[in-house]
């Protein structure tokens, strides 16, 4: 089977080049499957995190919805920072049957590396409303100093 194309004209060259785009595209995602399925239902970065860079501090927030803190397994070794949790599967009760059912359950491990050295006695990690937010302090040789200039 062949393409059908219209002549020369230079619009069609770039409905052709649009639609190669678009094949591109979602062969890059990788959907497979219904097309009633999610694109995100294959996502491998979970938790999303942020990572900001304070002065004295590194601070790490994650999106962890729906989950309890005893599932969390948070570790900091070298200069990487794994968290590591199992999110429980929602039962809907007795005789419930679902219409859709997005919400995933089963473990998860991310693990990052931290740009600068970490002083491991001042690591401090809370979990509020959906969000854990990892505080790890920075060592103090790495923290920058402010030097005054005096005059003589």
């Amino acid at each position: 089977m062949f393409r059908w194309r219209f002549g020369r004209d230079p619009m069609w060259n770039e409905f052709d080049r649009l639609r190669r785009g678009m094949d591109d595209l979602l062969r890059a995602m990788s959907i497979t499957g219904p097309v009633t399925a999610p694109p995100w239902g294959h996502a491998s970065l979970f938790p999303l995190m942020n990572v900001t860079e304070l002065p004295a501090e590194y601070r790490v927030t994650a999106e962890i919805p729906g989950m309890m803190k005893e599932d969390l397994d948070i570790k900091f070794e070298g200069d990487t920072l794994t968290v590591k949790g199992e999110r429980k599967p929602f039962d809907g009760g007795p005789g419930a049957s679902y219409h859709r059912r997005e919400r995933t359950s089963g473990t998860f491990q991310r693990s990052l590396t931290l740009p600068g050295r970490i002083d491991t006695n001042n690591v401090k990690a809370s979990y509020k409303d959906g969000v854990l937010v990892i505080s790890l302090g920075k060592e103090p040789s790495a923290v920058a100093k402010q030097i005054s200039v005096t005059t003589e």
